[in-house]
């Protein structure tokens, strides 16, 4: 017999109790189990006399299934009987064949009627298990049906939500009512918040001029060698002269000049805080990618138009612009105006740009388009006679000096573009008229931007840098040299 100490915890179906094996005293389990096994030993014994000397096969295959049948009958029945399909049905997908009593039971004691096959919330928790869309809605609104609100019909004193106090990663449990989901990041003074930061527009800050000339010149990208040398002829060759036969013939050496364009390079570095990059929802980067373009093109207008030439930095050389190079070329490539007025036809931009066209066309070139300061591009936008009104939009003055297709000015169907930065760099009142495709700008390694937040003291500081390079290299002199371009100087009156 057992121990009066051993916890019983069911009974077999011949009435035997089931004593729990993690409770009561060890001799009680013991003796239980030296029972039922010294139980088990006496009826195997019995069947093996009762069935013979198992002599032959069919002698063993009876005593083997009466032992089978012997240990089977022993144990308890599998619950996953009681435990199967709720309708009583063989389980379809690999469930449980059986006759659902326990479920059956749980389902119409749930919400339901027991004379119900089962109740609605077992019937919600079905279709809501359905991969049917339809069903899952279906058995969703029968839980709202029921008042069933799922996570939401939690007492409050157990429900509590996650949030910062600190910095990264320093969360606590606020019991206040609230269900949330921790959101963790930098706290204000560090220069962000728990809370989703505002919405962040793009930057707002002044316009640069365009990228004007990089699409008026000739560009040669891929240029893997240090410069370039531009060799040209000193003057147009002449014409064959008619000779008499037995006379000497005219007899000429060719004259050649060459500049050299320099590739040097252009390049920025500039630095963001991480805290900034990253709470800025990506308008930090983007305006500085923007700013470092921006810098890259306002780079090659500059050198294009107005570069000083010459040695700068030892090692490098400054690109030549076409302003200065006219200025050193020879005189006939510029012309004073004279006589600029705001009223006359005479004294009108018309005038002074048809004297650089008809320079240009003297040596054979066509003039492609004209760049002017942006103040004298607005002073010839007002010029104009109150009888003909302003000659871009007359009523009698020449209808080719008019506004373009493209936004811009035509004047005998030659655009006019302004620089702003002629004032500062080169001059006021003036005109640079030119067959651009004649001057080439010479590019190394593609415009590119390059970050880094490890190189120097950047990870101290916790910065990222943005370092934006090109190789440029360009030589008005060749261009003007030949005859390519006109400077018009004094082209309006004020």
């Amino acid at each position: 017999m057992s121990s009066p100490n051993a916890a019983i915890i069911g009974w077999h179906r011949d009435g035997r109790p089931i004593f729990a094996m993690a409770g009561g005293s060890k001799n009680a389990k013991a003796d239980q189990l030296d029972l039922e096994v010294s139980a088990l030993k006496r009826r195997a014994i019995d069947i093996i006399n009762r069935t013979g000397a198992a002599d032959d096969v069919g002698s063993l295959k009876a005593r083997n299934g009466a032992l089978s049948d012997l240990l089977h009958a022993d144990r308890a029945p599998s619950k996953a009987r009681d435990f199967g399909n709720p309708m009583g049905k063989k389980g379809g997908n690999g469930g449980v064949r059986g006759s659902g009593r326990v479920m059956r039971s749980l389902a119409r004691g749930l919400y339901g009627d027991a004379k119900a096959e089962f109740g609605p919330v077992m019937r919600a928790f079905l279709l809501m298990s359905e991969r049917d869309p339809s069903a899952y809605l279906e058995g969703k609104a029968i839980l709202e049906d029921l008042g069933w609100r799922g996570r939401y019909d939690v007492p409050a004193e157990s429900r509590g939500y996650a949030s910062v106090s600190g910095g990264v990663g320093k969360a606590s449990l606020n019991s206040d009512g609230g269900w949330g989901k921790a959101t963790l990041g930098t706290p204000g003074s560090g220069g962000g918040y728990v809370l989703p930061n505002n919405l962040v527009d793009t930057v707002a800050k002044p316009r640069t001029m365009r990228a004007l000339w990089s699409s008026l010149v000739s560009v040669v990208n891929g240029v893997s060698v240090r410069g370039v040398d531009q060799p040209f002829r000193t003057g147009a060759p002449p014409m064959l002269q008619v000779q008499n036969w037995g006379a000497l013939k005219q007899n000429l050496d060719e004259v050649y000049g060459s500049y050299s364009a320099t590739l040097t390079t252009l390049a920025r570095i500039m630095d963001i805080g991480k805290q900034y990059a990253r709470f800025s929802a990506g308008a930090a980067e983007q305006d500085v990618m923007d700013e470092l373009t921006r810098a890259a093109y306002l780079g090659e207008n500059y050198y294009i138009a107005a570069g000083p030439g010459g040695s700068g930095v030892p090692g490098t050389d400054t690109p030549t612009g076409i302003y200065p190079a006219i200025l050193a070329s020879d005189p006939s490539f510029t012309t004073a105006f004279t006589g600029a007025s705001q009223s006359t036809l005479l004294g009108s931009f018309a005038q002074a740009a048809t004297q650089a066209m008809s320079a240009l066309s003297k040596r054979n070139r066509t003039c492609e388009a004209i760049v002017v300061d942006a103040n004298t591009y607005w002073e010839m936008l007002a010029q104009g006679t109150d009888t003909a009104g302003f000659w871009i939009a007359p009523r009698s003055a020449p209808s080719d000096i008019r506004a373009g297709e493209n936004g811009g000015i035509t004047i005998w169907g030659v655009p006019v573009y302004w620089d702003s930065n002629l004032t500062s760099n080169a001059a006021a009142k003036i005109i640079l008229a030119g067959e651009w495709s004649a001057f080439k700008l010479y590019r190394g390694m593609e415009f590119r931007i390059d970050t880094s937040d490890v190189a120097g003291n950047r990870w101290d500081y916790n910065l990222i840098g943005f370092r934006a390079e090109e190789e440029i290299g360009f030589h008005g002199g060749t261009g003007v040299a030949v005859g390519a371009a006109q400077l018009v100087t004094n082209a309006v009156a004020t």
